[in-house]
């Protein structure tokens, strides 16, 4: 536990970091915060703060088993689909809750200007969502299976976790919500292919709504665009109970190999 709570705070500690490397560098040359200069150097700021991270949980910590995080033996075509399935229907479910909850959006303008920007859309749709995989699943989620921890008890962890580190109240419900999902995926497969994947498609949504309906995405509501709050009351119910089943089905099924056994010496687990 010792290692996933460094790792925890090299996550926090470098990602705060980021606002000293883009405000002070922003005051001296007299950059508003509006320009995309600034833009630029959060996101690569974001990028290099996130390739730190990842060398320290994989060489400094030793919680990272890279590349064989990306083996996709126990990969299977149909129910990778089933698992796919029950993520998009979790997501949009607790994106629809989320609006009506309405949460305080603390990095929203932030998030408009990172979408239009072409090193905010790599730090934020690509990059990010893989180093987060392979600190919050593999690392943490991975490490803590590895070395004798339940699964259900390291998911709950992992994804209470990666919802805290968002710090934004808008989304720490959302990414304790997404958190569980991803991790039952690991779980499973024992990989961060799946979860990677449906990880960077829910962040490039974001982005390409805000590129699509530009400053009208801060007056869009999925909400009333689906039909007004009852309507969204029951997605929300069937998105749940859908994943819910979909992924109850997953955990369940024999032709994933499981992965999820401690073996005799309490240490690793199979791929």
């Amino acid at each position: 536990m010792k290692k996933v709570l460094l790792a925890v705070l090299a996550f926090c500690i470098l990602q705060a970091l980021i606002g000293v490397a883009v405000a002070v560098p922003m005051a001296i040359l007299g950059i508003k915060p509006n320009e995309s200069a600034m833009f630029t150097t959060m996101a690569m700021a974001i990028i290099v703060a996130d390739l730190i991270t990842f060398l320290i949980c994989w060489q400094a910590l030793k919680i990272i088993e890279f590349p064989e995080t990306f083996q996709c033996k126990n990969f299977s075509l149909k129910w990778s689909l089933v698992a796919f399935i029950a993520a998009v229907m979790g997501v949009f479910a607790g994106d629809l809750l989320s609006e009506i909850v309405n949460l305080p959006n603390m990095i929203e303008d932030m998030m408009m200007g990172l979408a239009k920007n072409f090193w905010g859309i790599l730090g934020v749709a690509i990059v990010g969502p893989v180093i987060e995989e392979l600190v919050f699943r593999e690392g943490i989620c991975g490490h803590l299976i590895r070395n004798g921890s339940s699964p259900w008890r390291a998911i709950w962890i992992s994804a209470i976790l990666f919802g805290i580190i968002h710090f934004n109240p808008a989304q720490v419900p959302f990414a304790i919500l997404m958190g569980v999902v991803l991790g039952i995926i690991y779980a499973k497969t024992g990989n961060i292919v799946l979860t990677s994947i449906i990880h960077i498609l829910n962040n490039s949504i974001a982005l390409i709504e805000v590129n699509v309906l530009g400053d009208k995405v801060l007056d869009f509501s999925m909400v009333e665009w689906i039909g007004g709050k009852y309507v969204a009351g029951a997605c929300i119910i069937v998105g749940f109970a859908g994943c819910a089943y979909l992924l109850t089905k997953f955990w369940e099924n024999k032709e994933v190999k499981e992965v999820t056994e401690v073996n005799e010496t309490g240490d690793n687990y199979q791929r």
